[in-house]
């Protein structure tokens, strides 16, 4: 990660990519400014931020002037926020309801794109999470000591363009694939439910295949894995994960390949 801002708000949804990028952006002295969407996340952020806040999901407004009052120029956004919270009671302030007035569909591509030009409209400049996250997308080849069989292999050619065309679908970008079957797709519960209703109609030795769109825009949404996927394989007994080759992240490889490797499951980008 180079950069030559001294200083970035990130705004953190769940999980690891959030803390990772904050550990990173802290050991070349960024000064950051970080709003989670829950208190969890806040203080996990807090130990690498120089401020820490949380503000909800549904009150952008606050979100705005949270980062004017720390004089934020550029931000990340970086961390999941569940599709699914768009259906639960949410406490949603005027900019929240007036952006989703404008925007006909719930779909994650228009809602995020609708969320980006608001924060442009408040004078930001929203960054790429690849460009300053590039450490962490793997290139072509296997990750894992085992690679996979001759079988495994063709049920990665079968899934991939499958995967591919749903992701650009705005389906899902998680496919489980076993002896040139689709077992599951993930839609709105999320990649970790997906591979957990994919495992279990499989049995066991499934072909989990990741993936990001055509034209993925990668200023609001990464695809990634990380520790806690390759838990759930191992509760599955999946036989191998494929990775779109430097489109999707990696969070914690070390532990991940470790994790992997224990288990005798095959991580390969592709």
């Amino acid at each position: 990660m180079q950069t030559t801002l001294d200083r970035i708000g990130l705004i953190a949804g769940a999980g690891e990519v959030p803390i990772y990028f904050a550990q990173k952006a802290s050991q070349q002295g960024i000064k950051l400014i970080s709003i989670g969407f829950s208190e969890e996340i806040k203080n996990s952020l807090a130990p690498y931020s120089e401020r820490s806040y949380s503000v909800g999901v549904g009150q952008p407004g606050k979100i705005f002037e949270t980062l004017h009052q720390n004089n934020v120029k550029e931000l990340l956004i970086l961390g999941k926020v569940e599709k699914s919270v768009i259906f639960k009671l949410q406490k949603f302030d005027f900019k929240a309801l007036q952006l989703l007035k404008n925007i006909m569909t719930h779909e994650d591509k228009v809602l995020l794109l609708g969320v980006i030009a608001e924060f442009e409209k408040e004078g930001f400049s929203v960054l790429s999470q690849k460009e300053f996250l590039s450490d962490i997308f793997p290139e072509k080849g296997n990750l894992t000591r085992r690679a996979p069989t001759k079988q495994e292999l063709e049920d990665i050619e079968f899934g991939l363009p499958i995967a591919r065309e749903l992701a650009d679908m705005e389906i899902g970008q998680t496919l489980i694939v076993k002896n040139k079957m689709v077992v599951a797709v993930e839609a709105i519960e999320g990649t970790d439910r997906a591979i957990q209703r994919g495992c279990e109609l499989a049995q066991k030795n499934c072909v989990v295949i990741k993936v990001s769109r055509t034209n993925q825009d990668y200023r609001y949404d990464s695809p990634g894995i990380g520790p806690q996927t390759i838990r759930m394989l191992v509760e599955g007994r999946a036989g191998v994960l494929a990775l779109e080759a430097e489109r999707v992240m990696v969070v914690e490889q070390m532990k991940v390949v470790g994790l992997a490797d224990e288990a005798k499951i095959s991580v390969v980008c592709v």
